[in-house]
């Protein structure tokens, strides 16, 4: 049976911190798991035990001097971070903000649990008593596992249970900067924690002051989802009502164009109760018979919500003479939300047939809609015919022509249910022809 102090020297010590990373690692992930997920969690396991172990052996091994020490302890910290990050990427579909974000939290749980059993065992050495949780043995590292997985556990089921989602909505760069912020910070408080703690007291001083800080990162962390949320859900509602807004300008449109072709109706009845008119009657009847046609076409494609905008947006095309082509398998797009459908394909077509408008040659004026199947990943392509020339600012999107308030959120919102989905958006110009790529992913939940 292996000693106390071999276990306390040569395993608890080197890979305890890896596996309150690894339990951290299965507690805060509810994205989609990837194919083989156990051998993926087995392999991170193993990675994060060995990656620490070999970090605090050489440390060991080979730093007497204690700020060494303490560089040693901080590399150790960093390293399961990364190794964090690598998990994530590894066994789970999550998008690079969430993975930073994820990373940044199970960071600082990990310091609330460290912390939380080291303020403990500190209060005993300072009343100098002795407590089994704070003994160098099997039993007392036992007893140490219990409070770092308690502490663990109550910290990520307060989250999931107060944070609907993680901040994935924020730009990528964003989370970058936060991370190493907060890591950087965590690297200075463990090398002080190692060097300037020489005494029973400052030791537990220490304790104390790095857990009321890290209890101050929680709430910041839950704060940055609540509020990213927040922004996330105005900015949805702004695009909701912009989308409402020009709805019903376009329905308005219709409507003029309904009232127009009801005009030439009367006036074609009264042109046939003459006696030129009963010689032109079969030509009249076939006019008539055209209208109707462009009115009651309803598009099926697979998906009611789908139909409901291309059959819209087919009466607006023929109300403006442009050519609307489509080859779309709705079944497709079964893992969007209504409101994700009115707004990807509304906000699509919308700036399709604005651009196409704009056209002075009539016979140019087309729109073509497509989505292919590309294993998980669905692709939608939108082109359009244009005039002018296309500016693109600095995001890569192009500079609107509009003067209101609120433009440009239309591919803004495009780009946003793409990221939301794993996949990504691209604009392309040329000839004449505007060429947008959706690429979503069918099996990443959103």
């Amino acid at each position: 049976m292996i000693s106390d102090s071999a276990w306390i020297r040569y395993i608890d010590h080197r890979i305890s911190s890896a596996l309150i990373f690894f339990v951290l690692l299965l507690f805060l992930n509810s994205g989609p798991r990837k194919k083989n997920y156990v051998p993926r969690m087995v392999c991170t396991l193993l990675c994060m035990c060995a990656a620490s172990w070999t970090v605090r052996y050489f440390t060991d091994a080979f730093s007497s001097d204690i700020r060494l020490q303490g560089l040693g302890y901080s590399l150790q910290i960093l390293v399961l971070y990364f190794m964090f990050l690598m998990g994530n990427t590894l066994c789970y579909k999550v998008r690079p903000a969430e993975i930073s974000y994820n990373a940044i939290l199970a960071l600082t749980i990990y310091k609330a649990a460290w912390n939380t059993f080291k303020t403990g065992s500190s209060i005993f050495a300072v009343n100098a008593m002795n407590a089994l949780w704070s003994e160098y043995s099997v039993i007392g590292s036992a007893v140490s596992y219990f409070v770092y997985f308690q502490v663990c556990f109550f910290l990520s089921l307060l989250y999931k249970k107060l944070v609907k989602e993680p901040p994935y909505h924020a730009p990528t760069r964003v989370m970058a900067s936060l991370s190493t912020v907060f890591i950087l910070i965590q690297i200075v408080l463990e090398y002080c924690g190692h060097v300037f703690t020489g005494t029973t007291s400052a030791l537990f001083l220490y304790y104390l002051c790095a857990l009321l800080y890290t209890a101050l990162n929680y709430a910041a962390l839950l704060m940055i989802a609540a509020l990213d949320s927040f922004r996330h859900e105005n900015r949805t509602m702004h695009d909701f009502i912009n989308n409402k807004m020009r709805y019903y300008e376009m329905s308005h449109e219709g409507i003029v164009s309904l009232q127009t072709k009801c005009h030439d109706l009367k006036h074609q009845i009264h042109a046939i109760r003459t006696e030129v008119g009963k010689s032109e009657f079969e030509a009249y009847l076939n006019e008539i018979e055209d209208s109707i046609d462009e009115y009651s076409t309803v598009i099926e494609c697979g998906n009611k919500t789908i139909d409901i905008v291309l059959t819209e947006k087919n009466i607006l095309c023929h109300s403006c003479h442009v050519k609307f082509s489509y080859m779309i398998d709705g079944s497709l797009f079964h893992f969007l939300s209504e409101k994700e459908i009115y707004s990807l394909f509304g906000n699509a077509l919308d700036n399709a047939l604005e651009a196409t408008e704009k056209v002075e040659d009539v016979s140019k004026r087309m729109i073509s809609l497509k989505s292919n199947p590309r294993g998980e990943l669905v692709v939608l392509q939108i082109e359009n015919t244009y005039e002018g020339d296309l500016m693109l600012q600095e995001d890569r999107l192009p500079k609107t022509t509009k003067t209101t308030s609120g433009h440009g959120f239309g591919l803004r919102s495009i780009q946003e249910i793409a990221q939301r989905h794993g996949g990504a958006m691209s604009i392309r110009a040329e000839n004449g022809i505007f060429k947008l790529s959706i690429l979503l992913h069918s099996s990443l939940k959103a």
